[in-house]
């Protein structure tokens, strides 16, 4: 994997998400632990009444306000794509070996992923060999999965890949805090 041009941030976190519209997008937020509770705080005030979590394929009408928000607290996203015509099994471990390699050259402390239960146990296999693959013995960081309701960080990977997705004025929004890595 192409290094990511990013300083080392010593226990940062890193929250993942997917996209699959169009190429296969894993989208890894990288996020200081010192700002993750402000952040987290932000981004819990932008749920409507009644909602649980964020989610860009449901609000495309806030799209711009939501963009801004998360633009405006300053993370840095690194989108790893993986050309459509991979089968999204293969796509999805080379990203998260790209993760994985990402958060051991940034000295993570943490990586979160968007809980999919048919992918838990092969994403934390995929995290070992892409630990393996930075040079790693085993991962130096802790990882686990978590649903977007419960972590509401996970909705800034979401923000900046439905954007990403869409092209346009919403990619053009979000271009400032991403990096983008062919896989």
């Amino acid at each position: 994997m192409t290094p990511i041009p990013w300083d080392p941030l010593p226990g940062a976190h890193i929250y993942v998400d997917e996209s699959t519209a169009g190429d296969y997008l894993l989208m890894g937020a990288v996020i200081a632990s010192a700002n993750a509770p402000q952040m987290r705080s932000v981004m819990r005030g932008l749920l409507l009444p009644g909602s649980r979590s964020l989610h860009m394929r449901k609000e495309q009408k806030r799209a711009a306000t939501i963009l801004s928000t998360v633009v405006g607290l300053g993370p840095k996203v690194a989108i790893f794509r993986i050309s459509s015509s991979i089968p999204a099994l293969d796509a999805r471990r080379a990203g998260v070996h790209a993760v994985a390699e990402m958060a051991c050259q940034l000295r993570a402390d943490r990586v979160v992923f968007d809980t999919i239960e048919s992918m838990a146990a092969r994403d934390r296999a995929w995290v070992i060999e892409g630990a393996h693959l930075a040079g790693e013995r085993t991962p130096p960081f802790s990882y686990h999965h978590q649903r977007r309701h419960e972590e509401p960080l996970l909705w800034i990977p979401d923000a900046v890949g439905w954007a990403w997705a869409r092209g346009g004025q919403h990619r053009r929004e979000v271009e400032r805090v991403c990096y983008m890595v062919d896989l």
